[in-house]
C-alpha cells in the first residue's frame, strides 16, 4: 500500500478530503496530516509519503516551500496541489518545482480523486519495479492491521484472549496506549437506520471509514488512543487518563463534548457517549467495556446526543420489571379521551402514564410493553372503517415505532403524534357514515357498558329522538330491542361456554340485576338462563 499525507490548514477541507473515499479501496492510506508546511516536512521525514496532497497558501511554510524543501529529502514522493481558481500562477510555478498533478478545491469529486490515485499509483509502480524488479508488496498488511485492531479488542472484550497475551499482544501491533490508568468510551450513532439512508449511494462502509476519520483527527494529541470499530453505528475509544490531571471527568466530557459536536458539524450526525471508570492496566479493558455499555444503554431514558458516565449513572436506583398492563380506571380514561377526541386531554393522559413508569423505576421492556398496551387500546376503539383502512401516517406502523424506538422521549411523542391522528381520522370517517351504522357500531363494541339512547346519540353528537326514529326506519327495530338482542347473544355463548356463573354472565353482558336479565332473557329465548344451559347441553 502507498502511503499519503494530506497538508491543509483548514480543518474542515482536511478532514472532508480524507472522509471523501476509502482510499485503501485504492492502494493508498492516510499515514498523516498537517496543518502546515513545516509540520508536513517533520511528519514526512518520519513517515515518508508516496503522495503528498498539499494546499499551496498556508501558514509558517507555504505549499511551495514544502515541495522545494521535501523534493530534496524525499526523491521519490509525488505531489499533487490544491488550489483555488485565483491562484493558478501558483500552481504553474509548483508544477515547475515537480508536481505532478493539481486539484481545484470547489471541484474536488470522489471520482477526480479515484482518478488521480489511479495515475499516481501507475507512475509509483513503474518506477520502483524498475529500479527494483521486485513487483510492490501489496497494501495487505497494512489495510489488515486495523482489522487485526479491531478484532484483538473484540477478543479482549469476549475474554478470548489470556490475560498474560494482552500486552505482548498489544504491542505487537503497536498499540498507541500505555497499559495503565485507561477509561473505555462506547459511542453509537443515533437514529442509525436514518443515517445510512444519507450514505446509501456510497454505502455504509463510507459512513463508518467517515466517522473514523474524524475521531482519529479531532482528539487532541495530547490523549493516547485507540480507536476500534465494533460496527458502523457503534464505535469504542480507548484513552490513557491525562498525567497530573485535576478533573478526570473534566476532562473527559471536554473530549467527548468535542467529538459529539465534530460529527455533528462534519457530518450532521447525533452520537451518544458511554463512559466507564477508570481501569489500571489492559486486564480492566473488558470490565471497563461493560461498564461504557450499561451507561450508554440508559440513554433510552436520557434521549440522545448524551454523554452517561457508569460512576453516575450506577448511583441511580436501579430498574425493574412493572405490570404493562392499563388499570381499570386508565381503561375507563381513555374510554371518555376518545368519545371527546380532546388531544389536550390525551397528552395529559400519556404524561400520567409516563410519570406512573418514572416514578416505579420501569424497565425499557415494561415501558415498551406498556406504550403497546396504549396502542392496543386506541386500535379496540377505532372503527372498523378505520381499522380495515390500515390507516398511517409514516412509513413504519406505531407498533413499530414502539418497539424499535431508540428512545423513550421519541416513542412518546410518536405515540402523542398517533393518538391525534386517529382521532382525526376516526372523526373523518364518522361524520362519512349513517347515524345508524356508527350507532351500531358502539353498540355492538360497547353492549356491556351502561349504555342508552341518549348517551350513544351524544357521542355521535345526534338528536335522541332523531336517532331513535331513524334507526327504526333503517333497522325494521327500535334501538332497545337491537341492544337487547345484541346483549342475548352474547349472553347464550357465555352460557354454553359453563365458565362463569349466570348472574356473572349477567354482569358482563351489561345487566346489573340478575332477576331483570333473567326475565328479558326468557321473553327473548322462551327459556330462562339456566333452562338454556340445561337444555344445549343436553343436544350435545
Amino acid at each position: 500500500m502507498y502511503k499519503l499525507m494530506i497538508v491543509e490548514d483548514e480543518l474542515l477541507m482536511r478532514v472532508g478530503i480524507r472522509s471523501m473515499l476509502n482510499w485503501e479501496d485504492y492502494n493508498f492510506y492516510v499515514a498523516g496530516e498537517a496543518g502546515n508546511g513545516k509540520e508536513a516536512l517533520e511528519l514526512a521525514l518520519e513517515v515518508t509519503p508516496d503522495l503528498i496532497i498539499t494546499d499551496i497558501k498556508m501558514p509558517i511554510m507555504d505549499g511551495l516551500e514544502l515541495i522545494q524543501e521535501a523534493s530534496c529529502l524525499l526523491k521519490t514522493c509525488k505531489y499533487v496541489i490544491l488550489s483555488n481558481f485565483d491562484e493558478f500562477h501558483y500552481v504553474k510555478e509548483a508544477l515547475k518545482l515537480g508536481a505532478v498533478d493539481y486539484l481545484i478545491k470547489s471541484e474536488i469529486t470522489e471520482t477526480s480523486l479515484v482518478d488521480l490515485l489511479i495515475t499516481i499509483e501507475e507512475k509509483l509502480k513503474s518506477e520502483r519495479d524498475t529500479k527494483t524488479n521486485v513487483p510492490f508488496m501489496t497494501h495487505d498488511y497494512f489495510k489488515s492491521l486495523r482489522h487485526l485492531k479491531d478484532s484483538f479488542f473484540q477478543d479482549v472484550v469476549s475474554g478470548f484472549i489470556n490475560e498474560k497475551d494482552m500486552v505482548p499482544k498489544a504491542e505487537e501491533m503497536h498499540f498507541r496506549i500505555r497499559s495503565d490508568k485507561l477509561v473505555v468510551i462506547q459511542f453509537i450513532v443515533d437514529y442509525y437506520e436514518e443515517a445510512k439512508r444519507k450514505y446509501v449511494e456510497k454505502g455504509e462502509k463510507l459512513l463508518r471509514f467517515s466517522i473514523l476519520n474524524i475521531m482519529e483527527e479531532i482528539i487532541p494529541s495530547k490523549w493516547e488512543k485507540e480507536i476500534f470499530v465494533e460496527s458502523s453505528s457503534e464505535y469504542w475509544v480507548i484513552v490513557n487518563v491525562l498525567p497530573g490531571s485535576e478533573s478526570v471527568q473534566a476532562d473527559l466530557n471536554k473530549l467527548c463534548n468535542k467529538l459529539l459536536s465534530s460529527i455533528k458539524d462534519f457530518m450532521n450526525l447525533s452520537l451518544s457517549a458511554g463512559v466507564s471508570t477508570i481501569v489500571s492496566d489492559f486486564h480492566g479493558i473488558r470490565q471497563a467495556c461493560r461498564e461504557a455499555e450499561f451507561a450508554l444503554k440508559q440513554s433510552f431514558f436520557k434521549g440522545s446526543n448524551q454523554i452517561l458516565y457508569y460512576a453516575d449513572v450506577i448511583q441511580a436506583p436501579s430498574r425493574r420489571e412493572v405490570n404493562g398492563m392499563l388499570s381499570p380506571e386508565q381503561e375507563r380514561d381513555f374510554l371518555k379521551l376518545w368519545v371527546s377526541k380532546d388531544n389536550k386531554k390525551a397528552e395529559e393522559f400519556l404524561e400520567e402514564i409516563r410519570s406512573d413508569l418514572e416514578v416505579q423505576r420501569a424497565d425499557e421492556s415494561s415501558i415498551r410493553k406498556q406504550y403497546i398496551m396504549v396502542m392496543e387500546t386506541i386500535h379496540s376503539h377505532l372503527s372498523r372503517v378505520t381499522e380495515r383502512g390500515k390507516l398511517s401516517f409514516t412509513e413504519r406502523s406505531p407498533y413499530e415505532i414502539v418497539l424499535r424506538g431508540e428512545y423513550w422521549e421519541d416513542i412518546h411523542q410518536d405515540m402523542l403524534a398517533h393518538i391525534a391522528y386517529y382521532f382525526k381520522t376516526d372523526s373523518q370517517i364518522m361524520q362519512e357514515r349513517s347515524y345508524t351504522d356508527l350507532a351500531i357500531e358502539l353498540m355492538d363494541k360497547y353492549y356491556a357498558e351502561d349504555i342508552s339512547l341518549h348517551s350513544i346519540a351524544s357521542q355521535i353528537s345526534v338528536n335522541p329522538s332523531y336517532l331513535s326514529r331513524l334507526f327504526k326506519q333503517e333497522k325494521g327495530e327500535n334501538f332497545i330491542a337491537y341492544l337487547t338482542r345484541v346483549r342475548i347473544e352474547h349472553a347464550k355463548a357465555y352460557l354454553l361456554s359453563r365458565e362463569l356463573r349466570v348472574y356473572e354472565i349477567a354482569d358482563k353482558v351489561g345487566y346489573h340485576n340478575y332477576t331483570y336479565f333473567s326475565k328479558i332473557f326468557k321473553k327473548s329465548v322462551g327459556f330462562t338462563p339456566e333452562e338454556y344451559r340445561d337444555q344445549q347441553q343436553g343436544l350435545m
